[in-house]
């Protein structure tokens, strides 16, 4: 009699049903788990990228900014050489005028007056000047060793030796005094010229001492009596030498 009873599937059926249900539920939980752990990791890579593309376009335009700056520049840099260049060339011209007219100047001069010019360079260059206190020596020299007078020697640029002319100017000075200065005390004050400061420091040095060099050569005293200083001169003028006397 139990043999042709019934047979009934539906658990069975359900059964497996709720399995493959559960199965697939189970599935697609962990599908849309890694869906989001994709999208995550997605979404950080794509910000990356925007913010990598951000910095480069920021850095381009940087790039392109100082691009423009140094052609800024050097434009302004080339428009002041220009006006540099500009003023060289005026300069220039102006030179150039004041030459020509210099030149057309001299054209006119007289030729005496240029002639006299020249001889009165020469004679600057080359003579060396003595003057004495006495207003003229034909009439008697004064008393230098009495008087405080002083024999001024005018020296050239550059020059710091006696002329065979000067030392013959300075003989008939000397010798206008007679014995007068014999056993005086000299003082040599060498004053500077117009040269360089060393320069003129030196060639004073020198003149001192060729004055007094002389001064012992024609027995007017020796080491001990001859005293020389330099001092500046107060003008721009050529070196000088001043020749004093004084009784002891």
């Amino acid at each position: 009699m139990s043999e042709y009873k019934e047979q009934n599937y539906w658990p069975g059926f359900v059964d497996a049903l709720s399995n493959v249900v559960l199965t697939l539920v189970f599935v697609l939980v962990v599908f849309v788990f890694a869906l989001v752990l994709s999208s995550d990791k997605l979404r950080k890579r794509a910000s990356e990228l925007s913010e990598s593309v951000k910095q480069e376009e920021v850095a381009r335009q940087e790039a392109l900014s100082e691009k423009d700056g140094l052609k800024l520049e050097q434009r302004e840099v080339l428009a002041q050489l220009q006006v540099a260049q500009d003023k060289v060339r005026e300069l220039e011209t102006n030179a150039a005028q004041l030459k020509r007219q210099l030149a057309e100047a001299r054209e006119q001069r007289p030729a005496e007056a240029r002639s006299e010019t020249q001889a009165n360079l020469v004679m600057d260059r080359t003579e060396i000047k003595v003057v004495s206190s006495a207003p003229d020596l034909a009439k008697g020299a004064p008393d230098l060793s009495r008087e405080n007078g002083a024999i001024v020697l005018l020296f050239p640029r550059n020059v710091f030796q006696l002329d065979e002319k000067a030392k013959a100017a300075l003989d008939k000075v000397l010798e206008g005094q007679g014995d007068r200065l014999k056993g005086a005390l000299s003082a040599v004050l060498s004053l500077t010229g117009a040269e360089t400061y060393t320069e003129a420091r030196r060639l004073a040095y020198f003149r001192g001492l060729v004055v007094r060099n002389y001064l012992i050569d024609k027995g007017l005293g020796d080491g001990r009596t001859i005293h020389v200083m330099i001092e500046p001169g107060k003008e721009n003028l050529d070196g000088r030498v001043e020749i004093r006397f004084r009784r002891p």
